[in-house]
């Protein structure tokens, strides 16, 4: 399989929900990339388009991992929840600083591994980023204000990436048309934007590739021993015993509403749904899957959950 990075760089703030209009995140799950690939295909060439792309999934011949932080040409990676033994294990201060590091530098990879980095300084440079903002939109639906034209405010919790900074997505290919595919929706995705309150303009961005790491690339093919997971994912029912066994993980609980105005006449929620989120660690590997969160409607709703791995 060939990977290739896309670097995300985004011309506003983007708004990634983490429950409320207020708050947010300052990365982005595969599965919400996916299910906007998904919605992308459907407007450029229907449900064909959309299969083509699902099925690329389940034949392993393209994976996505979550979207993570680059800042300027650092990548950023999230830290594996396996333990680390570290040179001052007894030292409070470097414990504390140690579990609040989300991310880990790619090029400083081994040497957190060997338990040798300096969490103070991998915090502060992390910090430039970019920062959290609110912005006051109005709207309203009631037809007396509609009608009067007064709006009812309310606050939305933006992120803004400083310039040279962003996203960025590792993708597996083991098909050229399969990337051909996918660049050209994702081509089309950077226009409409991903995120929520796009039409205020959040959310779009310009894509750039690059070269993956050597050190990443290396761990990430034929992954052996432990391995992190790259992306959510999730193992098919009947692995979970056996894929559970010495893991360390957290689950995330996915949910939402069919975005597809071709499902059902009325707004309907997706199925709940339980992803391992990316950074958990597994002794024993699994593929993982497209999953139907649907509830009869008039098509199937995808949610992305298959693995991309790399090797601690």
């Amino acid at each position: 399989m060939q990977f290739v990075i896309y670097r995300f760089c985004f011309s506003a703030g983007v708004h990634f929900g983490a429950g409320s209009l207020w708050d947010g995140m300052n990365t982005l799950p595969a599965d919400t990339l996916f299910s906007a690939l998904c919605h992308e295909a459907a407007a450029c060439g229907g449900g064909e388009e959309v299969e083509q792309l699902a099925a690329a999934v389940r034949a392993d011949v393209l994976r996505l991992s979550d979207l993570f932080p680059f800042i300027g040409e650092e990548f950023y990676l999230p830290r594996p929840l396996c333990p680390v033994s570290r040179e001052q294990e007894g030292d409070s201060a470097v414990k504390k600083n140690f579990k609040k590091l989300a991310y880990i530098p790619a090029s400083q990879w081994s040497v957190y591994l060997r338990g040798k980095l300096d969490p103070v300084r991998a915090a502060e440079q992390f910090q430039g980023l970019g920062s959290f903002t609110m912005r006051t939109m109005a709207a309203s639906r009631a037809p007396e204000k509609l009608d009067s034209g007064d709006m009812l405010p309310y606050q939305v919790g933006i992120y803004q990436f400083r310039p040279g900074n962003g996203l960025y997505l590792i993708a597996g290919f083991a098909e050229d048309g399969v990337q051909q595919q996918f660049e050209k929706l994702l081509h089309g995705l950077s226009f409409s934007g991903i995120g929520g309150k796009r039409s205020a303009g959040l959310g779009r961005f310009s894509v750039e590739q690059a070269s993956v790491p050597e050190e990443m690339l290396r761990r990430m093919h034929d992954p052996k021993g432990t391995c992190m997971a790259l992306s959510v994912c999730m193992a098919e029912p009947d692995e979970l015993d056996d894929v559970l066994k010495g893991a360390q993980y957290l689950l995330l609980k996915r949910s939402g509403f069919v975005a597809s105005p071709d499902y059902a006449p009325e707004l309907r929620r997706k199925r709940d749904f339980y992803s391992f989120r990316a950074g958990s660690c597994f002794i024993r590997r699994f593929s993982g899957n497209l999953f139907d969160v649907g509830g009869g409607g008039a098509h199937p709703v995808y949610r992305y959950a298959a693995a991309l791995w790399m090797e601690i």
